[in-house]
């Protein structure tokens, strides 16, 4: 075999493992939600903003489940009617007028901050972001 012939089977092999390993994913960064990276528009209630509510308002043990139902809100149903205690927590187009994600920065009226710091830790900003994102483009549950 020539010189030519074996270095241009180098090199193919080289492609070949090269489109291989750059279809390859890595399953620990396929779930967006473990690594709190959303995308910037365009959020999804069902795949985005309800495993947040899931995973940190209303699991098991959590403030704002069917069962508890803290401040009257329960963030397990699906959809949620985001009624409160205090009224609606989420008015679509707005997150600055929605008292839910004004909870996640500060106290409001005599409310702690969410979730409260002897419970769990405060949301992870890219989480918060997302659900102002959300709330700003209209805070459809359906989607």
């Amino acid at each position: 075999m020539s010189l030519r012939a074996i270095f241009g089977l180098v090199i193919s092999a080289f492609w070949v493992f090269f489109l291989i390993l750059a279809g390859c994913k890595d399953s620990s960064s396929s779930n967006e939600q473990d690594q709190d990276i959303y995308p910037d528009s365009m959020l999804s209630y069902s795949r985005h903003i309800r495993p947040i509510f899931l995973e940190d308002c209303a699991m098991p043990g959590g403030c704002h489940h069917s069962s508890v139902r803290e401040g009257g809100l329960d963030l397990e149903s699906d959809p949620p009617d985001f009624q409160g205690d205090h009224g609606l927590v989420v008015i679509p187009f707005s997150s600055t007028g929605s008292l839910l994600y004004q909870l996640l920065f500060n106290d409001v009226s005599g409310i702690s901050r969410m979730p409260p710091p002897n419970y769990s830790s405060y949301l992870s900003d890219p989480k918060i972001k997302a659900i102002g994102t959300w709330i700003d483009e209209g805070a459809n549950p359906s989607n």
